[in-house]
């Protein structure tokens, strides 16, 4: 009945307004009449756009909203000439009627609006159908970018039946299918975003972008249309990483833990040792994490506060032990801090411990303020790999090897800086501050600019430096100057120090020349050092040792030992230099000296050097001349005897490394023996605390004692005592009270 009645309604507007024709002459004598005619056109255009009346939401009233408009634009215009009063009654007499009208036209747009997105569905439904990833992921782009345009349009509609009318036409499906592909969009993108980043060398990014990928392919394995394609898309990124260390992290004075690229072969149940390299120290110990991607390696004592290299099958990695001794049970990967620009991602590695060693799998929170508490605008925008919207405090837990990385980006590019506190959520509450990490917006315009390098940073190894808080990059293509004498680029970046003035022309693409002048040139070299052996006059059982160091990037180091010239080598970019292995002396001081030489420069024997660094290898076995017996209970071999020790070689200040426990077989001279548990007293004394075996017969009160062999016994830098070196005099137990 209601579409009858509506249908009535809409042929007797039609008469009404059919019958008056619009005119000039009647605009000018009948304004009442044309008020009336904008009226009933608008009646008829509501009745066009109502869910009550005849609107079907495909149909766009065109013609009824045309008309409507005229009609009121010819009663505008005639009442133009009327008195104020009766231009004010024509105006609200035609209200309603341009209410209508704007009715109309939101209500026509979102027509239109909705054609469009039966448009993008079927693209998106096309591209489903193709089973292509890449396609799948553009045309979902798309589709979304545009849907949010023309939904907004679909919300202007009046009337609430009306507007569901049309949304619903379209707004389900549509929104029902970019849903079902939104976690395969989703992986697909960290897939592709790996590949790159491996094409860029850049592991541990990739491996990150792998790590949201995995856990996305894991916790809505059942919300993936394409579960097995992105599985084996997966799996060949995946299979495509080369086996190589990411990062070390030390953990304490004894261990380190050196996460890999991708999880080691299944065929793998032993490590050996021997393959892991770190200069000037012992690896004791190298164990597989039960997921098969971390190693933890058991090394002798590493100084505090010092950088460390781990060489492993040709490849290396930094890192640097505490100032002092950690006992948070938080150990960071990078101490160093990073320079990036506003667009980069910093990326932050922790590992956590409980207090007996082993993994902490609970709550950890981190928290982002500027190094001087200050907020920053800082963001976390990831978390082992569950991405954040970007806040700047979050709560989460660490995974199962007590691992955590999480990703920092400069919120809406603005430059700030950020250094996060890290805290584990457990009983104690630790907390540790990690590296701060500065973001620099890149110089926007080209220009010349005069710079003097007072407090900033200077990054040679990445060609840029950074001066009142923006960053300025170099590149192969530029042109370097020093006093106006043009110059290569390393000349340049050799002599480019603190203190230095220069003068730019620079242009923003790299395409673009710039010009780079020194026209102040205060050189100031970094120091030479001699990083290996790590300890002075570290004592040494081998032939062989590597010596090497850091210096200015670019310059020369002649090494000597004892006054012979050993070699001379060109610091590398990274300010490292090594002259392999050297062959030493046996059993003598190596007295090892670098002399440093900037460019142009050279020289014998130091003259003419800009600095030099000296170290001490003692060159012989950990083994002593005699051993003195105390039996403390005059019942032969007992718990409490002790041992002194007079050790060869006293100019090397051999001692018992503090608090070692090991193990010492003792002969009887009769061929029995008996291996007894010892503790550290001072520096050339261990105590008997237990017996571990015992020969049958053994002899506790024999008149001869010798050690045969020992197990644990190491000296200050973790040599291990030589029973050989030390020969039948050296091993046999001399009686104190005899």
């Amino acid at each position: 009945m209601r579409k009858s009645k509506t249908f009535k309604i809409s042929i007797a507007a039609s008469a009404i307004i059919a019958a008056t024709p619009l005119t000039q002459a009647d605009a000018a004598t009948n304004v009442n009449q044309l008020v009336i005619n904008a009226q009933n056109a608008s009646t008829i255009l509501k009745w066009a756009i109502s869910v009550e009346g005849f609107a079907d939401f495909k149909t766009k009233p065109y013609e009824e909203y045309n008309t409507a408009k005229k009609y009121i634009e010819a009663a505008e215009k005639a009442a133009a000439s009327l008195s104020s009063s009766k231009r004010l009654s024509v105006q609200a007499s035609l209200v309603d009627a341009k209410v209508q009208v704007k009715r109309a036209q939101a209500y026509i747009d979102a027509i239109t609006s909705s054609e469009k997105i039966k448009v993008l569905t079927s693209n998106v439904q096309q591209a489903i159908s193709s089973g292509n990833l890449d396609d799948i992921e553009t045309a979902y782009h798309v589709a979304s970018e545009e849907y949010r345009k023309q939904a907004k349009l679909l919300d202007r509609v009046y009337g609430q039946s009306t507007r569901d009318g049309i949304r619903n036409s379209v707004k389900p499906t549509f929104e029902h299918l970019i849903q079902s592909i939104r976690y395969d969009v989703t992986v697909h993108m960290h897939i592709k975003k790996a590949e790159q980043l491996l094409k860029e060398n850049k592991y541990i990014e990739a491996d990150l972008e792998l790590m949201k990928a995995h856990q996305y392919l894991t916790d809505f394995e059942n919300n993936h249309r394409f579960h097995s394609k992105l599985v084996n898309k997966y799996e060949a990124v995946e299979d495509a990483i080369p086996m190589l260390p990411l990062f070390a992290t030390p953990e304490g004075q004894h261990t380190v833990t050196l996460k890999l690229s991708k999880a080691m072969d299944h065929n793998v149940n032993h490590l050996e040792p021997g393959q892991f390299i770190i200069p000037g120290e012992i690896i004791q110990q190298a164990k597989l994490s039960d997921d098969r991607k971390s190693i933890k390696l058991s090394t002798s004592e590493l100084e505090s506060a010092t950088d460390y290299t781990l060489r492993w099958k040709g490849h290396s990695v930094q890192f640097t032990t505490p100032s002092v001794e950690d006992t948070s049970g938080i150990s960071l990967t990078d101490l160093k801090d990073q320079y990036l620009e506003t667009t980069d991602t910093s990326v932050y590695i922790a590992k956590f411990t409980n207090g007996d060693g082993s993994p902490y799998n609970g709550r950890v929170k981190i928290n982002l303020a500027q190094p001087n508490g200050e907020a920053t605008t800082a963001i976390i925008t990831s978390f082992n790999g569950q991405v954040n919207t970007g806040s700047q405090e979050w709560s989460h837990y660490a995974d199962q090897n007590g691992h955590v990385v999480f990703t920092v980006k400069a919120s809406s590019g603005e430059a700030t800086s950020v250094q996060p506190t890290i805290q584990k959520l457990d009983g104690n509450q630790t907390s540790k501050k990690a590296a701060i990490t500065y973001f620099h917006q890149l110089q926007p315009n080209a220009g010349e600019y005069n710079l003097k390098l007072e407090n900033a940073p200077i990054h040679k190894n990445s060609n840029f430096i950074v001066v009142n808080g923006i960053k300025y990059k170099w590149d192969m293509n530029d042109l370097f100057f020093i006093h106006g004498q043009i110059v290569s680029v390393d000349e340049f970046v050799a002599a480019l120090t603190e203190g230095d003035m220069l003068t730019i022309g620079y242009n923003l693409h790299p395409k673009d020349i710039s010009t780079w002048n020194i026209i102040s040139d205060i050189t100031r070299y970094a120091p030479v050092t001699i990083k290996n052996p790590v300890k002075s006059s570290v004592t040494f059982d081998g032939s062989y040792y590597e010596i090497s160091g850091t210096a200015e990037p670019g310059n020369k180091v002649k090494v000597y030992r004892n006054g012979a010239y050993v070699g001379m080598i060109t610091v590398d970019k990274e300010g490292n230099w090594t002259v392999g292995t050297v062959s030493l002396l046996q059993n003598i001081e190596n007295t090892f000296v670098a002399y440093q030489y900037g460019p142009g420069q050279d020289g014998i024997d130091g003259t003419g050097s800009v600095d030099q660094a000296n170290a001490t290898i003692k060159e012989g076995a950990f083994a002593s001349t005699s051993i003195t017996y105390h039996d403390e209970g005059s019942k032969g071999i007992s718990i409490m005897d002790t041992l002194d020790f007079q050790f060869i070689n006293p100019s090397f200040n051999h001692t018992f490394k503090t608090k070692i426990s090991g193990t010492i077989t003792i002969n009887d001279g009769f061929g029995r023996s008996v291996e007894v548990r010892v503790d550290y007293v001072d520096e050339d004394t261990l105590k008997i605390v237990d017996f571990v075996s015992r020969d049958d017969n053994f002899s506790f009160d024999a008149s001869v004692f010798v050690i045969t062999s020992t197990s644990g016994i190491v000296n200050q830098d973790q040599l291990e005592y030589s029973v050989k070196a030390s020969k039948l005099d050296g091993t046999i137990l001399r009686d104190s009270s005899k």
